[in-house]
């Protein structure tokens, strides 16, 4: 395993030194008395304000060099080189993983967030970075990487060259978020909010290690939960961005060029996602037999009106929203006979849905977990990869994080010129499509009013029908795409055309 060598960021040094008043000199012998008194006094008052605005100078420069120290201070990194453990189609792919620590990490008390960065096949100083993170809240954020992002995919054995992989053109930084989950370990946060904030803080550390990335375009991407993580993580980097911009930012801190963000089937309203989830299971996939139906629709008024009582106040409210969260979940767990709510088009008859997924998601488990990726990797001997994070998803659930509409977070990003691209497939019930058209709709920018009155346009493609609803010019500034051949995990389930989705939407080429 090859290691590259931490950097040692340095302090930024305090302000050069004082340079001294300047004054004129007169012969006091050419005036009167009285004058000569006047002047004493005068220059006694002079030297007082000259001695206040010294030792104003003093405190703001000795304040100025402490906020200089703290931009510098050394922060714990540990990068390697895992070599050829994912080989892209033309051989060994270029990369680096391991870990950066977040603020208030400490030997004795770690918060490191895991991350594997793979390089863009052509041109990688200047592509554009694509952060990719899990969704759960839980799930690792090296689920869709290693199943359709990266230069490999993970199969039974190991990993083979994916043909479909999006880093030919594009840096992918896959990212373990928030801590707790994958191979991030530490001090965790119960929340999306604060987990941002913990994105904004690897993201101007892993700039420092790679300061020649911190120039291009930053695509975020995400899915399922990330519904909810990619907004707060947006609000945040837009938030700083500004605060960069008038010199009130972080110690240090670089602005982000934030570009656009991608979503996949992804839950970011709370109120729509259980009325339009319910109303799928019901009527748009026959999922529930009609006993459950009229049970579960029963329930959907107290639940809506549990999440409108939570939402209520200013401040959050923990204890409010975890009740509207357990007043809601019998609607998302309802008997499906066998249908799966990832994928409509499938049978699974396992009392435990995880054991539903497709095999690779377990591959990839038992991969993560050889001792010889780890260390290639340069994990510890004594973290465990975690694909879901149980511990996590408790933590958020007690907060009641879903219960919220983060899609409101996108209005003031789009008005910014921060683009937006939904790509949604059309046989998920665990995330349904009716549920996310409808929040896109309610969403207050710029393209509201052209966006409820534009129709979708078939796509024409050879793998699957697709309707794009397309606002703005080049692929769009806010943008949704419908795929008829695809379940929760779409880009697993049409690669070749998520692809191409993905390179149209980042490099702003046209869709028609």
């Amino acid at each position: 395993m090859k290691k590259d060598s931490s950097p040692l960021i340095p302090l930024l040094q305090p302000h050069a030194g004082y340079s001294g008043l300047s004054t004129v000199d007169r012969d006091p012998s050419t005036y009167p008395q009285a004058k000569r008194a006047r002047a004493t006094r005068r220059t006694a008052t002079r030297w007082v304000v000259c001695s206040i605005l010294l030792l104003g100078w003093v405190f703001y420069s000795r304040r100025s060099w402490k906020k200089a120290q703290r931009a510098g201070e050394a922060f714990f990194v540990n990068i390697t080189d895992p070599g050829d453990l994912c080989v892209a189609p033309a051989g060994p792919s270029v990369s680096r993983a391991g870990y950066i620590g977040l603020r208030g990490d400490t030997e004795e008390s770690p918060k490191r967030s895991f991350f594997w960065l793979f390089e863009a096949e052509h041109d990688a100083q200047t592509a554009p970075l694509i952060l990719t993170i899990g969704g759960g809240p839980g799930t690792s954020g090296m689920t869709n990487p290693m199943a359709v992002q990266a230069p490999c995919i993970v199969v039974e054995n190991g990993t083979a060259p994916n043909p479909n992989r999006w880093t030919e053109h594009f840096n992918l930084l896959a990212l373990d978020h928030p801590v707790g989950v994958g191979f991030s370990y530490g001090s965790m946060v119960n929340n999306s909010r604060a987990a941002a904030l913990d994105v904004y803080d690897f993201l101007q550390k892993f700039f420092r290690v790679y300061p020649h990335l911190s120039r291009n375009q930053l695509v975020l991407s995400g899915g399922s939960y990330g519904g909810v993580y990619v907004p707060h993580i947006a609000t945040v980097i837009h938030e700083q961005n500004l605060l960069v911009a008038k010199g009130r930012g972080q110690p240090g801190a670089v602005p982000i060029n934030l570009e656009s963000m991608m979503l996949s089937n992804p839950v970011s309203d709370a109120a729509g996602h259980y009325s339009w989830n319910l109303h799928a299971r019901c009527y748009l996939f026959d999922m529930y037999n009609s006993t459950t139906c009229a049970e579960l629709f029963e329930i959907l008024p107290r639940c809506l009106d549990a999440i409108q009582f939570a939402q209520q106040t200013n401040v959050w409210v923990p204890e409010r929203r975890e009740a509207a969260w357990k007043v809601c979940e019998p609607l998302d767990s309802g008997d499906t006979h066998g249908t799966m709510v990832e994928d409509v088009r499938k049978k699974c008859y396992s009392e435990h849905s995880i054991d539903c997924l497709a095999p690779s998601f377990f591959w990839m488990q038992d991969f993560f977990r050889r001792p010889d990726v780890k260390d290639k990797l340069g994990v510890p001997a004594y973290v465990n990869f975690t694909f879901v994070s149980d511990e996590v998803y408790g933590e958020f659930h007690k907060f009641g994080d879903k219960i919220q509409s983060a899609h409101l977070l996108y209005e003031p990003l789009l008005k910014a010129g921060i683009r937006l691209l939904h790509y949604v497939g059309a046989q998920d019930a665990n995330c349904a499509w009716p549920g996310v058209i409808s929040f896109l709709k309610l969403i207050r920018s710029p393209f509201q009013a052209e966006f409820l009155s534009a129709p979708d346009v078939p796509w024409p493609t050879p793998s699957a029908n697709t309707t794009a609803r397309v606002i703005g010019p080049g692929a769009g500034n806010f943008t949704w795409m419908l795929v008829d051949g695809g379940g929760h995990f779409i880009a697993k389930d049409q690669p070749v055309l998520v692809k191409e989705i993905v390179e149209r939407w980042i490099l702003n080429v046209p869709y028609f």
